[in-house]
């Protein structure tokens, strides 16, 4: 026996007026439709089918990679044609398949596995999640008769009876493999609609149950940027409070983004304007802001982040970073460093104890520890065709306004002077001066107008 999961993600999201798949839309960094695809519970579905418009294949493998098998809807035929090009995947009859829309992030997983036990337990053919909606708008309409549903009913056809009804379809089914087929032969062959799925299923003799939510914010989907955003909204509120709640002291939580994958220990202070997202881990008495980014990366115990923005990088214990700093492409400083006012690191690693206070810029570099690098330094890592590193031993003094041509080495406790351009690996112990010397000439400065007498 095999589960499916059916994703509908085909949908252009015309009213976005955007040229992205609706599906694609970012929501606090993490694609819509990634949210539903967490939701799905991987013990219980077995493979997931991810309906896509041809064109969007590059999109959604940069999103999902070979996670998932990917279905193209050649044509917009509705949401029931989606499905239908599906259905030669589904290659046992038994089991079920899980329909999932795309462009409802709240979804919770607790409660899609409690509808789907519920649904198998009962050994139904047929079953869908319905909620209750004060404003149900352009919702379909549950319609019962003698309690038991009967129909869904589109907003835009409905009588003004049915447009009362406030329990709505949330659009998720799940359906016996061996029934779906069975449904899809009596369906419409041209455009048609999902939700036409519950009156088949009860004319042909399937059984047909639902699953009634009590949180209706879970299954609020997105049409346009105002819809996402009052999502959005809704995704930052719930996770700052599970935060506050586990002992995070965020400060003006309103004006704090966190995403809903992000690890924060107890002891932590996120100040106002941050945003931390991906799969970034913070710990246990760290300080984040304000006005600063971390995206994907681990912050550790007692370092301090302050106006600053990290991407895919690590900060070790009791560091410093800030104001203004750029840590980034897997750059990994150590514990006590400090990593100050305009400072940009990409791709290196700096050992612990190392000094990086101000207007420097450090690529593809190994660092010792006990560095301290002035002013105004920089590895110049790039030729103009291929990158190179440098590498800095321990202990060593690096002078403002220094440059390091890569490829580069320099030694233990070497001592380099400011204004300096070094081209030559320095080896231990080593001085090194590259400058040339200063020549002053008296009184020439009379010749230029801007500093002679007026």
């Amino acid at each position: 026996m095999k589960n499916y999961a059916i994703l509908l993600a085909a949908g252009e999201g015309k009213r976005m007026k955007v040229n992205v798949p609706k599906c694609a839309h970012l929501l606090m960094k993490k694609p819509m439709a990634q949210y539903v695809y967490d939701a799905v519970d991987q013990e219980i579905i077995n493979e997931i089918l991810l309906v896509i418009n041809p064109s969007s294949k590059d999109t959604f493998s940069t999103i999902f990679g070979d996670s998932v098998k990917y279905v193209f809807q050649e044509q917009h035929l509705g949401t029931g044609d989606a499905v239908r090009s599906a259905l030669g995947e589904i290659k046992d009859d038994e089991g079920y398949t899980l329909i999932l829309p795309c462009d409802v992030p709240l979804l919770d997983k607790d409660e899609l596995v409690s509808f789907m036990d519920i649904i198998m337990g009962k050994d139904a053919d047929l079953g869908v999640i319905t909620t209750f909606m004060e404003d149900a708008s352009n919702y379909g309409r549950i319609v019962r008769q003698d309690g038991q549903i009967a129909r869904i009913q589109e907003a835009f056809d409905a009588s003004d009876e049915e447009l009362s009804i406030k329990e709505i379809n949330t659009g998720i089914y799940l359906v016996k493999n061996a029934a779906l087929k069975h449904v899809f032969n009596y369906m419409s062959q041209g455009k048609c609609h999902l939700n036409t799925i519950i009156e088949i299923a009860k004319k042909i003799g399937l059984d047909v149950y639902t699953y009634t939510s009590n949180n209706s914010d879970s299954y609020s989907d997105i049409n346009d940027f105002y819809t996402l955003s009052k999502v959005e909204s809704k995704i930052k509120i719930f996770t700052n409070r599970k935060h506050l709640m586990n002992g995070v002291n965020i400060i003006s939580p309103e004006t704090v983004t966190i995403s809903s994958e992000v690890i924060i220990e107890s002891g932590v202070t996120i100040y106002p304007n941050t945003f931390i997202t991906g799969k970034s881990i913070i710990h246990t008495g760290a300080v984040v802001g304000p006005d600063s980014e971390v995206h994907n990366s681990e912050i550790f115990s007692g370092a301090q982040i302050r106006h600053s923005l990290i991407t895919d990088s690590k900060v070790g214990e009791n560091t410093t970073v800030g104001p203004f700093a750029h840590l980034r492409n897997h750059t990994e400083v150590h514990n006590n460093c400090r990593i100050g006012n305009f400072v940009e690191i990409k791709n290196s690693i700096v050992a612990e104890g190392t000094k990086i206070s101000h207007l420097t810029y450090l690529g593809d570099t190994d660092c010792g520890k006990n560095v301290n690098w002035g002013c105004g330094c920089v590895t110049v890592n790039y030729d103009g065709k291929y990158k190179h590193r440098t590498t800095v031993g321990d202990n060593v003094f690096i002078g403002c306004n220094t440059n390091l041509i890569a490829p580069i080495k320099v030694g233990n406790n070497a001592f380099i002077a400011a204004g300096s351009t070094i081209t030559e690996d320095i080896p231990d112990e080593a001085f090194s001066i590259a400058r040339t010397r200063q020549v002053t000439k008296e009184d020439y400065a009379r010749k230029y107008p801007y500093t002679s007498k007026k």
